[in-house]
């Protein structure tokens, strides 16, 4: 499983459920590997995985902060998802505080995901086609 960081700007934040809307990444743009998200490179894998796809910190699949309510991958800017973090668990509610206190500050929550790439574009191998995405 390979990661991608991307910083970018929440959408939305409800303090009383626990509830961030925000890019867990963006559509053509290169990152800092030099890689480029085609629109429509999660569409499989949210179609068939969404169940499986977990919210967790630093990518620790025994450190789970919250679940996926929603996982748009048509949004024209990237892959926005909506995620309700566990606020009877510490963990949880420790990661949203600081991502309230981040964004209330005017500092940018860093999102990132953990996945597989599934496909290239065979002209330009910088292009990923299709991802597994396995969690944010």
């Amino acid at each position: 499983m390979e990661f991608k960081q991307l910083s970018y700007d929440l959408k939305e934040l409800d303090d009383t459920k626990g509830v961030v809307v925000a890019y867990a990444n963006v559509y053509n743009f290169k990152d800092s590997d030099g890689d480029v998200s085609a629109f429509g490179s999660f569409d499989k894998t949210v179609t068939e995985n969404f169940k499986r796809i977990r919210v967790l910190k630093d990518h620790n699949p025994t450190m789970m902060i919250g679940v996926p309510l929603s996982i748009n991958t048509k949004d024209s800017y990237g892959l926005l998802t909506t995620s309700k973090f566990n606020l009877n668990k510490s963990l949880g509610k420790d990661m949203f505080t600081d991502i309230k206190l981040m964004h209330e500050s005017g500092l940018n929550a860093e999102l990132s995901i953990g996945y597989k790439v599934m496909q290239r574009d065979q002209k330009d191998k910088s292009i990923i086609k299709e991802y597994k995405l396995m969690e944010y």
